[in-house]
């Protein structure tokens, strides 16, 4: 059996075996490392200003910052960042969707009232009811009560996701500090735990993996702040209510490829229609030109090409990790498949070349 271990080893059905086992255990311990997952990308957008902060030199240069202080900072600065967030969007934000969420009925109430008159102008332009329409009503009678059911017990089984993920994301500031205080030894205890002879690819691959991530986390956060600023100004500009309730969710949607602008936009559009039908054109127009200018002019400019992955991979990336983990597994759907294109590119046929 030994013998023919290099031809087995080659073979593309154990290298598809391994990968589908990595994956499988990667899927089993999801819960575990969305925290690791997002200390990751935290260290990842601060390691530039602990960098930037370790290299200030106080008291005419006699005193330098050590590298822990400038952590404790960058780390300081992020917090003060995100109550900013809070005290000057969140809390207006939650202010606009109150509105928003009490407006809703009255927004549809008032497309159907749109709808009637139309009609009422336009006989030929009212549907034919169905034969038999008390089996119709019963019907959406059922399926609200479905529909209200399933959304209660989701209510619950979020509630408890909640508390989880509250206990979850406190260990995440704590496990950023510790990746930008120890990058460099975590570096080497992953790099040898590979025999001596493989621990150069290891570094290799590592350091590829580390450039690629890097190049994305920071990438995708300039990314979303600003296509939140515009479209909070845009809307704003064009009278639409909850600019802010926009601006947000165009961030959150921004962090979703291809289908991101899609999310971004309906909200929107729904909103204008509900105050103008004619508001509804400008908005999707807005939003067109934008998001055109972004997948063609900014994505590109900040992005680059580090990512590197062909359209058809991207989807089909999205579509598994939305099936998987739903909106979150969309999110990292991108950064994990850019890793496996590393893993991919550098071992897929490494060694294939020495080996009779």
């Amino acid at each position: 059996m030994l013998k023919y271990w290099p031809q087995i080893r080659k073979s593309t059905f154990f290298k598809l075996g391994v990968v589908t086992a990595i994956s499988y255990v990667l899927y089993l311990m999801a819960g575990f490392l969305l925290p690791l997952l997002l200390a990751v990308g935290l260290a990842f957008a601060l390691y530039p200003l602990v960098n930037a902060i370790a290299q200030v030199r106080m008291a005419h240069g006699m005193i330098k910052l050590s590298r822990v202080v400038a952590i404790i900072l960058a780390l300081m600065a992020f917090c003060i960042f995100i109550f900013m967030i809070i005290g000057f969007i969140i809390l207006p934000l939650f202010g606009q969707m109150n509105e928003f969420l009490q407006k809703l009925p009255a927004l549809a109430v008032k497309s159907n009232l749109q709808d009637l008159d139309s009609m009422l102008k336009d006989p030929s332009t009212i549907p034919l009811l169905p034969s038999d329409f008390n089996m119709l009503v019963n019907g959406l009678l059922n399926w609200a009560m479905g529909f209200v059911g399933t959304v209660l017990r989701n209510l619950v089984q979020s509630s408890l996701g909640i508390v989880q993920s509250l206990i979850g994301l406190i260990i995440v500031p704590f496990l950023a500090f510790y990746f930008l205080k120890d990058w460099r030894e975590l570096r080497l205890m992953v790099i040898n735990l590979f025999n001596y002879d493989a621990q150069e690819k290891a570094a290799e691959v590592v350091d590829e993996i580390g450039r690629t991530m890097s190049a994305y986390v920071r990438g995708m956060g300039k990314l979303s702040l600003i296509s939140g600023f515009v479209i909070t100004i845009g809307t704003a500009f064009l009278g639409i209510d909850f600019p802010l309730v926009l601006g947000f969710w165009a961030i959150l949607a921004e962090t979703v490829p291809v289908v991101g602008p899609l999310m971004g936009a309906v909200p929107a559009v729904f909103i204008a229609y509900g105050q103008a039908p004619e508001a509804a054109f400008h908005v999707a127009l807005f939003y067109l030109v934008y998001y055109q200018l972004d997948a063609n002019f900014i994505m590109p400019k900040l992005m680059g090409q580090k990512i590197d992955l062909h359209p058809v991979v991207l989807i089909i990336s999205l579509l598994i990790g939305a099936k998987l983990f739903g909106i979150l597994g969309m999110v990292f759907a991108v950064p994990v498949a850019a890793v496996y294109r590393v893993l991919y590119k550098q071992l897929w046929h490494a060694g294939e070349g020495r080996e009779n």
